[in-house]
C-alpha cells in the first residue's frame, strides 16, 4: 500500500473510530476536553479578563473553500462546508521501531481526543514527516496547509519544527509539536511535550520550599543535560539559591570515577557547611542512574539521607523505584491518577498499554479540536494565562512557545514504589 493511500485511510479513520468507540464505550468517562483552571469549558466569546492578552489575528481560512481543500467523499456538501481540518505531521514510516510505536501512540491519542471532545466537524490530515531534510518537511507542510489545515499537530523532531512553523505561518496556523528541545519554539510553534525546563522548575521549587539552598548536578555530557544545567542555575537563582558544583562525564560511562570523586567531595564540603540544605540533581535513567548513584555513595558520604537526591522525569520508571540506594530521592511527574485513568481508557480502546507519548497526543488533539471548533486558534486564546487541563495535568503556553506544567513531586519509598509528596497545582497564578 502506498503511503498516500495509507494517509487517506488514516484521515477517514478518525471519523470511523468515533463511531466505533461510541458503540462500545460504556460507563462514565472523565472530562477530556481541555478545561480551564476553574473546571469549566472555555468560553471563547467572553471578553478577556484583566491581565489577559487581547485576541490576536485569527487563523486564515483562505484555503478552506478552495479547490485545494481536502473534502472527504463520505461527507455530504452541508457537512463539508463546516469542516475544520487539522494536519498531523508524524514520522509514520520511520525505520526505528520505537519511533513508530510512539508515533502510533500519539495518533491513537489524537483520535481518542476527537471522539471524547465530540469533534464531529474535525477531519485529520495525516502526513508522513519522516524525512530529515527541512525542504522536504517544508513542502509537506505547504501541501497540507493548501489542503485547508487550520492547525498542525507535530512534528516530533526539533530540527523539523522551524520548517513546519514557517509554512504554517502563511495562514497563522498554530503548530503543536512534541519535541523537548526549547530551540524548537517560536514562530507560532508550541511544545506540547514535557520539557526538562518544566521539570527542573518544579523540582527546584519543591526542594527550595523544603529548605534546600545549595544545588549540585552530576550528569552525562550531552545537549539535554547542558540545557538542564541552564534551567537549574536559573531556577536556583530565582529562589536565592546557588549551584555550587557541576560535573559531567562521558555519556554511557557507567563508572566515571574521577568525575564522581570531584563532585562528591564538593557536595560533602557543602553539606558540612550547610547541613540539610544541599541537593544533587542526577538527570539520568535506568541502569545508568543506579550505577552513578551507587558511585556517589561509595566515594563519599553522599546519600539520600545526608544529601537530597533529585531527578527529572527520567526517574519515572518502576525499575528505578526498586533501587534501595535511591530511596528518599524525588522527581517531578504528571498527576499519577490522571495518567492511570488515561492508560485504562487507552487500553480499553486499543487493546494495549499506551506508549509514553500517547497522552501528549491526546492533549494536543483535544486542545486543537476544541479551539478549532470554537474558531479561536489565535495566539491570545492559546496562551490564556489560566492555562488548559489535560491528561498530563494543568498546562499553559508561554509567549515564547514554551510550556509551563503543573507537576506532582514523587518520592521513592523504603518499601519500594513511590509516594506523592507534593500534589500538582490546580491553578496558575495570574501574575506568574
Amino acid at each position: 500500500m502506498s503511503f498516500s493511500l495509507r494517509t487517506h485511510k488514516l484521515a477517514i479513520l478518525a471519523t470511523a473510530l468515533m463511531a466505533a468507540t461510541a458503540a462500545c464505550t460504556s460507563g462514565p468517562v472523565r472530562p477530556t476536553a481541555p478545561l480551564s483552571s476553574s473546571g469549566q469549558r472555555p468560553d471563547p466569546m467572553r471578553p478577556p479578563r484583566p491581565g489577559e492578552p487581547l485576541p490576536s489575528a485569527p487563523v486564515s481560512d483562505v484555503y478552506a473553500e478552495s479547490r485545494n481543500a481536502y473534502q472527504p467523499r463520505h461527507l455530504g456538501n452541508n457537512q463539508q462546508a463546516s469542516l475544520k481540518r487539522i494536519a498531523v505531521l508524524l514520522p509514520f514510516s520511520s525505520t526505528n521501531a520505537e519511533v513508530r510505536k510512539q508515533v502510533m501512540g500519539i495518533y491513537n491519542g489524537i483520535q481518542m481526543a476527537l471522539f471524547q471532545v465530540g469533534a464531529t466537524d474535525i477531519v485529520l490530515l495525516p502526513r508522513d514527516a519522516t524525512s530529515a531534510d527541512p525542504q522536504v518537511i517544508a513542502g509537506i507542510t505547504e501541501d497540507v496547509i493548501r489542503d485547508g489545515a487550520v492547525a498542525v499537530i507535530g512534528p516530533v523532531f526539533a530540527q523539523q519544527v522551524a520548517a513546519v512553523a514557517a509554512e504554517a505561518a502563511e495562514v497563522r496556523a498554530p503548530v503543536l509539536a512534541f519535541s523537548t528541545d526549547l530551540s524548537a519554539i517560536g514562530q507560532g510553534a508550541y511544545l506540547v511535550s514535557l520539557t526538562p525546563a518544566s521539570e527542573v522548575k518544579r523540582i527546584v521549587e519543591w526542594a527550595a520550599r523544603d529548605g534546600v539552598t545549595r544545588f549540585a548536578m552530576f550528569g552525562p555530557d550531552n545537549a539535554n543535560t547542558r540545557a538542564i544545567e541552564v534551567a537549574l542555575r536559573q531556577e536556583a537563582a530565582a529562589r536565592s539559591g546557588a549551584v555550587v558544583a557541576v560535573s559531567y562525564y562521558t555519556q554511557g560511562n557507567s563508572s566515571p570515577q574521577a568525575e564522581a570523586r570531584t563532585i562528591a567531595r564538593a557536595i560533602e564540603a557543602e553539606n558540612n557547611a550547610y547541613p540539610g540544605k544541599v541537593a544533587v540533581l542526577i538527570p539520568e535513567a535506568g541502569v545508568q542512574l543506579r550505577s552513578v548513584g551507587a558511585l556517589l555513595r561509595s566515594i563519599a558520604n553522599v546519600t539520600p539521607r545526608e544529601v537530597r537526591f533529585i531527578g527529572t522525569g527520567q526517574w519515572n520508571d518502576p525499575d528505578i523505584w526498586r533501587e534501595t540506594g535511591l530511596y528518599g530521592g524525588a522527581f517531578p511527574a504528571p498527576d499519577p491518577q490522571a495518567v492511570a485513568d488515561f492508560d485504562a481508557r487507552y487500553q480499553a480502546t486499543f487493546g494495549e498499554a499506551p506508549p509514553r507519548l500517547a497522552s501528549f497526543g491526546y492533549d494536543a488533539g483535544a486542545l486543537a479540536a476544541t479551539l478549532a471548533g470554537a474558531e479561536r486558534l489565535d495566539a491570545a486564546m492559546i496562551q490564556r494565562p489560566q492555562g488548559w487541563g489535560g491528561v498530563n495535568g494543568l498546562f499553559r503556553f508561554l509567549p515564547d512557545g514554551s510550556t509551563e506544567r503543573a507537576l506532582a513531586i514523587m518520592q521513592l519509598q523504603n518499601q519500594g514504589g513511590v509516594k506523592q509528596v507534593s500534589p500538582p497545582a490546580q491553578t496558575f497564578d495570574s501574575g506568574s
